[in-house]
C-alpha cells in the first residue's frame, strides 16, 4: 500500500508543479523544502509512510517544474524550423505505425537532418495511407520541420503535453506512404534483431489473416490482434463508443494481460502436471520467467504502441513479484508501475490514455471484491460459471465508476451502457477474437490447416462482436454533458469509490461510506450548477477567436447563455478536425449544449470543417450561409447533417441573439443574401456584423479587393460599416485589408486568425503595418493563441489572449 500512496504522493506533486509553473531552480528549490522534512519523518519510529509521501511530493514539484522547460533545438533543425523549407531527413522508426484521425502517426529518432547529423526525436504524420514499416527501420524522406507548438483555447488543456511527455522535440509529415524511402539498418544489437523478428512476424501474421479471413471481420483482426487499426468502419467505432468500449479496439492493455493471463495459466498447468517438478522448482515462478519475454514479444510484434507498453511495465512488476515469491499486491503492482512511468516522464500525468487505464485498474483492485460475490465458488447458486459472471460484472460496474467522471471531463459524454457492453464484448475479443486470432494467425504461417481453423473462430467471434457494436450504436444512447473541471471530477469519482466501497461495509462504516459519497456528489453538483448560473447572469458579450490553426472560428458569447458560432475551422487534407479536438471541447468546458445560430462565412475547408462535427453533437437552432456551394462536396454534407438534425436553413436577415443585434452585410443579389454570377469563393464570404452596447463587431469571412470593395459602397446606402473589433479578412493576406476598406472600418482592434508558420506565409506584413498605421491594436491567434474580446454593458472593450497579448 506504501508503494501506492507515494506513487499518489509523486501525482500530486507533478500537477501542483505543473500548476505552480515555477521555475526549474524554484521548483527544486520547493522539492528540496519538502524533502527534508519527510528525510527527519523517515527517520522516526512509525512515521515512514509520511516521510515518504513528503519525500515524493516534492521530487514531483521539483521534477516537474524541470520538465516544463523543452530541450534547446540543433541548430541545422533550428535553422530548418525558421526557413520552413522542405529538408531531407533520415530517422530511426521508434514506434509505430498507430492510427490517427487520418492515415498513420510514426515516432521517429532523427538522425539526420540536410546535411548535418542531429539528434532529436520527431512526430511524422502520414496523411492518407498505413506505411509498411516497423520500430527499428531507417527511413528517409523530405519535409518541413515545426517546432512542438500546440493550439492554446481557454480552459483546454495544452495539447504538447501528450507530446512532450513522450519526448517529441518535432513535427513532421507526408502525404502517403511512397515519400518513406527504407535505409540499411545501422543496428546488430539484440533488440534490433528481435524488432526484425517481430516485423517478419508480423507480415506474416497479416498475411495469414487475409488469406483465412475477410471484410469486416479481418480488418477486426488486424486491429485487435496485430495493432493495425485501419478498415474499421465508421459506424463500427462509433456502436464500441456507445457501448463503452473503444479499448477493444486497439491493442490494449486489455488485450496484452489475456493473453498473459491465458499463457501463465497454460504453461503453469502444463508444468505442474510433469510429476516430480515441483519438487525442484516453483511452476508458477517457471511460467512467469518464462511470461517475461512473451510479453516482450508481444509488444514488438504489435508495434510497441504506447498503452501497450504501459500495460507491459503492470505485468512486469506483477510476473517479478511472483518470481521473488511475493503475494501479489493489486495496489502496489500498480503503485510501482505509475511511479516509473512518471519517473521516466512526468507529464505522463496529463496523457488521458494513461489516466484511464490507471484509474480503471485501481477501480478494479480496491471495488471489485467489495461489489462481488463472497463465499467460496460452489456457495454460490449456479456454480462456477455464475460466480465468474458476477465477479466479471462487478470489475466492469467498478472501472466504470471510476473512469466515468474522466471521460466526462476529457470528452464530454458518458456511455450508459457501458456496463452491459462491457460485459458483452470484453469477453467476446479477450477470450474468443484476440486467442484464437493470435495463435490461428501464429500458427497458419506454418501449419495453414490448423491456423485456419482457429482463425475461423476468431473470425466468428469478430463478427460476432461487430454485430454487438452495431446493435449498441443503432439502440444504446450517448449522453453529452457539460465537462465538469478538475475538482468536480475529483468529487465525482470519490462518490463513485465511496459509493461502491460501501457495499462492503456493515454498520457504521457503510453509513459513513455513504454520507461521503453523498456529500462528494453535492459538492460536484452544487458546483456545476454554481457554474452555470455564473454563464447565464454574466451580463456582457464575449467573443472567443478560438485558436483552430490555420483557419477561423469564433464564440460569441451573449448575456442571457445565448450563443452563436461563426465558422468552425479545419484542415485542407483533413488531418486534423477542429471540431472534434478544440470547439467541442471548449463549448463542453463552458456548459454550452445550446447554439442559437451557427454561421458559415464560405466553404473553404479552413472555414467548413470544423462545423460537421458540431452539427452533429450540439443543439443548432439555425445554420447561416451565403448559398455558395465553392463546388466542395462537403458543403452539401453539412446542409444535409442539418437537415437530418432539424437545424433551420434561413436566408440570412438581420436578427437577435439575445441582446446582441446580427446583421448580414453581403453578399447581396436582389436585396437579399445571394451570390452574384461570377463571385470568387472568397469574395462571396457571408459578412456579418455583431451590435452591444453601442460597440461593433465585423466578421468579413475571406473577403478580397472586390469583396471589400463591395462592402465599403454598402456605406452609400446607409449600411453601418465602421466597427470597433474587426477579425481581419482572409488571415491577413495581402490581397485583402486594401487601404480603402481599413479607413471605412476604422477598427481599434484588430484580430488575425491564422496558424503558425502556415504555408500560405500569413499575415503579409505590409498588411499589419496598414493596420499599426492607424493606430489600430493588432493581435493574432498564431502568436498569441485564442483571444477573447469581452464587451461590457458600459460599452468599455477588454482583450485577454491565452498565452498574453504580445505589444
Amino acid at each position: 500500500m506504501l508503494l501506492a500512496l507515494w506513487c499518489v504522493s509523486f501525482a500530486i506533486g507533478i500537477a501542483g508543479g505543473m500548476l505552480l509553473g515555477a521555475s526549474p531552480a524554484a521548483g527544486s528549490a520547493l522539492g528540496v523544502a519538502l524533502g527534508l522534512p519527510g528525510l527527519w519523518c523517515v527517520a522516526r519510529r512509525g512515521w515512514r509512510a509520511v516521510g515518504g509521501g513528503l519525500i515524493w511530493l516534492g521530487l514531483g514539484v521539483g521534477y516537474s517544474a524541470i520538465a516544463r522547460v523543452p530541450p534547446a533545438l540543433p541548430a541545422a533543425v533550428a535553422a530548418a524550423i525558421e526557413t520552413q523549407e522542405p529538408v531531407p531527413i533520415e530517422a530511426r522508426v521508434l514506434r509505430g505505425p498507430e492510427a490517427a484521425t487520418r492515415g498513420a502517426r510514426l515516432v521517429l529518432a532523427v538522425e539526420r537532418v540536410g546535411r548535418e547529423d542531429c539528434a532529436g526525436r520527431l512526430s511524422l504524420s502520414v496523411v492518407a495511407g498505413w506505411p509498411d514499416v516497423a520500430p527499428g527501420e531507417r527511413v528517409r524522406f523530405s519535409s518541413r520541420l515545426r517546432a512542438v507548438r500546440g493550439l492554446s483555447n481557454p480552459g483546454l488543456p495544452d495539447p504538447t503535453l501528450a507530446l512532450r511527455s513522450a519526448g517529441i522535440d518535432l513535427l513532421a509529415g507526408v502525404s502517403d506512404p511512397s515519400a518513406l524511402r527504407r535505409l540499411p539498418s545501422r543496428e546488430a544489437s539484440v533488440l534490433s534483431q528481435a524488432r526484425a523478428a517481430a516485423l517478419h512476424a508480423r507480415r506474416a501474421m497479416r498475411a495469414a489473416i487475409d488469406r483465412a479471413v475477410s471484410g469486416g471481420a479481418a480488418a477486426f483482426l488486424q486491429t485487435a490482434v496485430l495493432g493495425e487499426r485501419r478498415g474499421v468502419d465508421a459506424d463500427v467505432e462509433a456502436g464500441f463508443r456507445a457501448a463503452g468500449a473503444t479499448h477493444v479496439l486497439s491493442v490494449s492493455g486489455l488485450h496484452l494481460a489475456a493473453v498473459a493471463v491465458i499463457f501463465v495459466v497454460g504453461l503453469r498447468r502444463l508444468l505442474g502436471s510433469i510429476p516430480r517438478l515441483a519438487l525442484y522448482v516453483d511452476p508458477r515462478a517457471v511460467a512467469a520467467a518464462l511470461a517475461l519475454p512473451a510479453v516482450a514479444f508481444f509488444v514488438l510484434l504489435t508495434g510497441e504502441a504506447v498503452a501497450t507498453m504501459r500495460a507491459a511495465l503492470m505485468l512486469a512488476v506483477a510476473l517479478t513479484a511472483v518470481l521473488v515469491n511475493r503475494a501479489p499486491s493489486p495496489a502496489a503492482t500498480v503503485g510501482a508501475a505509475g511511479l516509473i512511468l512518471l519517473l521516466g516522464s512526468p507529464l505522463w500525468l496529463f496523457d488521458v490514455s494513461l489516466q484511464l487505464s490507471l484509474a480503471s485498474v485501481a477501480g478494479i483492485a480496491l471495488l471489485a471484491r467489495a461489489v462481488g460475490p463472497r463465499g467460496r465458488r460452489r456457495e454460490i447458486p449456479g456454480g462456477v460459471a455464475v460466480a465468474w459472471l458476477w465477479r466479471f460484472g462487478a470489475a466492469t460496474l467498478s472501472a466504470t465508476a471510476v473512469t466515468a467522471p474522466l471521460g466526462a471531463h476529457h470528452f464530454g459524454e458518458i456511455a450508459p451502457a457501458s456496463p452491459i457492453g462491457n460485459l458483452l464484448l470484453v469477453p467476446l475479443v479477450e477470450l474468443g477474437v484476440v486467442p484464437f486470432g493470435l495463435a490461428g494467425a501464429a500458427l497458419a504461417t506454418v501449419a495453414p490447416a490448423i491456423g485456419g481453423v482457429l482463425l475461423s473462430i476468431a473470425a466468428l467471434a469478430a463478427n460476432l462482436a461487430l454485430s454487438v457494436a452495431r446493435f449498441f450504436h443503432a439502440h444504446a444512447p450517448i449522453w453529452l454533458c457539460r465537462a465538469p473541471n478538475v475538482f468536480e471530477t475529483l468529487a465525482l469519482v470519490a462518490a463513485s469509490v465511496l459509493a461502491l466501497s460501501a457495499a462492503a461495509a456493515r454498520g457504521d462504516r457503510r453509513r459513513h461510506r455513504l454520507a461521503g459519497a453523498a456529500l462528494a456528489l453535492a459538492a460536484a453538483t452544487v458546483s456545476l450548477g454554481a457554474r452555470e448560473v455564473a454563464r447565464r447572469s454574466n451580463p456582457d458579450l464575449r467573443i472567443t477567436f478560438i485558436d483552430v490553426g490555420q483557419g477561423d472560428a469564433a464564440l460569441v458569447e451573449a448575456p442571457g447563455g445565448h450563443a452563436l458560432l461563426i465558422d468552425g475551422g479545419g484542415s485542407f487534407d483533413r488531418s486534423f478536425d477542429p471540431g472534434e479536438r478544440v470547439i467541442e471541447p471548449l463549448l463542453r468546458a463552458r456548459g454550452i449544449d445550446r447554439l442559437e445560430l451557427v454561421a458559415l462565412s464560405h466553404p473553404h475547408p479552413d472555414h467548413l470543417n470544423g462545423l460537421q462535427r458540431v452539427l452533429e453533437r450540439f443543439r443548432v437552432d439555425r445554420l447561416w450561409t451565403s448559398g455558395d456551394d465553392g463546388h466542395n462536396p462537403d458543403y452539401a454534407h453539412l446542409l444535409a447533417t442539418a437537415r437530418a438534425r432539424h437545424v433551420a436553413l434561413p436566408i440570412p436577415a438581420p436578427s437577435a441573439v439575445g441582446v446582441v443585434v446580427v446583421t448580414p452585410l453581403g453578399p447581396w443579389l436582389d436585396d437579399r443574401i445571394g451570390v452574384p454570377a461570377g463571385l470568387s469563393v472568397n469574395d462571396a464570404s457571408l459578412v456579418l456584423r455583431l451590435d452591444f452596447a453601442g460597440r461593433g463587431v465585423l466578421f468579413p469571412g475571406d473577403l478580397e479587393a472586390d469583396g471589400e470593395g463591395e462592402l465599403v459602397g454598402r456605406r452609400a446606402l446607409g449600411a453601418a460599416i465602421a466597427a470597433d473589433v474587426l477579425k481581419v479578412p482572409h488571415h491577413g493576406s495581402k490581397t485583402s485589408s486594401t487601404p480603402e476598406l481599413v479607413a471605412a472600418v476604422a477598427p481599434s482592434i484588430a484580430v488575425i486568425s491564422l496558424g503558425w508558420q502556415n504555408r500560405f506565409h500569413f499575415p503579409d506584413d505590409g498588411v499589419v503595418a496598414r493596420y499599426a498605421a492607424r493606430g489600430t491594436r493588432v493581435v493574432r491567434t498564431d502568436r498569441d493563441g485564442a483571444i477573447t474580446v469581452t464587451i461590457t454593458p458600459a460599452g468599455r472593450i477588454d482583450v485577454a489572449c491565452n498565452r498574453g497579448c504580445a505589444r
